[in-house]
């Protein structure tokens, strides 16, 4: 069967999630044996830290194909929690509405005048130093939407695990929740259809089942570019505290990209900042915390890693398939 690049993200995925009873697990389909050596050995005496940019996907798979296996004693159905964002065509960035509410907005504002710089010392990513924060949309009409997610399959009967949806090389995050199958319907059917009604319910594009029978795809009819996947070999292993952004589990702190010093690389830098932004607010790191870390000593004084950014504040996501849009959000709760 052949899958275009945007149908095939829903095989190649990491879906990593936080599990009651299990803790923190990586999941991927099972592509074979993988090559574990190391990609080189280190060169002697001191090297300067490159920056943290997306690992190739051997990495990522290797680093996987490394750890301990797991089997899950109970099958799991995820469904990812992300409200509807329409990327806009043309050269960087796109200012983009949320159009996740029952009415179009009624006007679709521009571009700020203020001009984006790069943020500091935990300003927020792409606004002004010192503006104020904007009021998050209701978890029903916003993008993110694992409250309103979690809260639906709670109310079906399911205890919630929370994680997220990753790219291959890490190069893109989606929020998603899973809940347990058995304890959502006493029929496996059963429960798939309730988990399919309340992805449905809210704007989701597909049910994922993942358990000792491998893993399944179940779309929702949203979106017509998902795939029915059905029983493929499924690798689980525990997920260390580690980096979301890198693809391996020993590494220190991330190095930013960019800097404040060109138009150039102050684009590069709120747009690292963003991803780094995203999969912090979603699966945590156990190397910086969320925390803001001064440079190294072989580093320029700026840029720096800035604070973490409460999920719902980020200005700035990075799609599915590439894409990457800031977020304008027009519908207020009504």
């Amino acid at each position: 069967m052949h899958l275009d690049d945007h149908a095939a993200t829903w095989r190649d995925q990491l879906i990593e999630l936080s599990l009651p009873g299990v803790g923190a697990v990586t999941a991927r389909v099972d592509t074979g044996p993988t090559d574990t050596a190391p990609d080189g050995a280190p060169a002697e005496g001191f090297r300067r830290r490159e920056p943290t940019v997306p690992p190739a996907r051997e990495t990522v798979r290797r680093t996987l194909a490394a750890r301990p296996p797991l089997e899950l004693e109970h099958t799991w159905l995820v469904v990812p929690a992300l409200g509807p964002v329409l990327p806009v065509d043309g050269e960087g960035v796109g200012l983009v509405g949320d159009l996740s509410g029952r009415r179009p907005p009624e006007e679709v504002q521009g571009e700020s005048a203020a001009p984006a710089r790069p943020s500091r010392e935990g300003a927020e990513v792409g606004a002004p130093i010192g503006a104020p924060r904007r009021r998050p949309l209701s978890p029903r009409h916003g993008w993110y939407r694992v409250p309103a997610v979690a809260a639906a399959l709670r109310a079906r009967g399911g205890i919630v695990g929370r994680g997220a949806l990753v790219g291959p090389r890490r190069e893109w995050f989606e929020p998603a929740v899973a809940t347990r199958e058995d304890l959502l319907g006493a029929h496996p059917d059963q429960a798939l259809e309730s988990a399919l009604a309340a992805a449905r319910e809210l704007g989701q594009v597909a049910v994922l089942r993942i358990g000792p029978d491998g893993l399944d795809v179940h779309p929702t009819g949203a979106d017509p570019r998902v795939p029915v996947l059905e029983e493929l070999p499924l690798q689980v292993t525990d997920r260390p505290a580690q980096c979301p952004l890198q693809g391996e589990d020993a590494c220190g702190p991330c190095r930013p990209v960019g800097g404040p010093w060109i138009r150039a690389s102050q684009e590069a830098q709120l747009d690292w900042e963003a991803r780094r932004a995203q999969a912090v607010g979603m699966l945590g790191c156990g190397v910086c915390f969320g925390e803001a870390l001064p440079p190294e000593p072989d580093q320029p004084q700026v840029p720096r890693l800035a604070e973490a950014t409460p999920v719902t504040h980020l200005g700035r996501l990075h799609l599915r398939g590439g894409g990457s849009v800031q977020i304008d959000p027009l519908i207020r709760p009504r």
